[in-house]
């Protein structure tokens, strides 16, 4: 091999190791970006699921009206609900749905939706205590996130601040010292 092909194929390998990092972190953010999403919004589906069993709904319509009004990070699992019911499937197992699509943090809901159809007994009581932690732990990662922020910004604002303190303090300050340097001529 000569010196020209094995630095054009080391040159591809590097290019290729970079791009499987790239579209890596790329969907490791999307899902993290998900995951935030679903804990934003999961507390809006327990209140929404709430208010629908103590209007009256059943179990089944309460997922029906999820799947239709739930907000977009979280209507996935409900549609999954209602089509695995659809296939002919009892509602206490198509509610393993919600956690495949959702994530572990899924998991309380679903066990008061299935103790719901399961046993028959009220589930609006439970919910709504489900409904306090789901936004208490949502409050808890907005703190989280708003604890991160100052160790996240402290790079940007030094890399922009540092810069125009040099250029508007220092250099005027030697450019001025140099002006008052006489240099003797022999």
């Amino acid at each position: 091999m000569d010196p020209d092909s094995v630095g054009t194929l080391m040159t591809a390998f590097v290019l290729l190791v970079l791009v499987v990092v790239l579209v890596l972190r790329r969907r490791r953010i999307i899902r993290d970006r998900r995951a935030r999403a679903v804990v934003d919004d999961l507390p809006d589906a327990v209140d929404l699921l709430l208010a629908a069993l103590r209007a009256g709904h059943t179990p089944i319509l309460a997922i029906e009206l999820l799947a239709r009004h739930a907000p977009l990070s979280v209507r996935e699992a409900f549609h999954a609900v209602l089509a695995s019911v659809d296939s002919g499937e009892r509602l206490g197992t198509a509610l393993d749905e919600i956690p495949r699509v959702l994530g572990p943090i899924a998991r309380p809901l679903t066990e008061i939706l299935a103790d719901g159809d399961r046993l028959g007994i009220p589930i609006d009581q439970i919910a709504y205590q489900l409904s306090i932690a789901a936004r208490h732990h949502r409050r808890r990662q907005a703190e989280s996130s708003a604890r991160k922020l100052p160790v996240q910004l402290a790079v940007p604002l030094v890399a922009c601040t540092l810069p125009s303190f040099v250029v508007l303090v220092i250099v005027p300050v030697i450019a001025a010292t140099l002006g008052h340097i006489r240099i003797p001529t022999s």
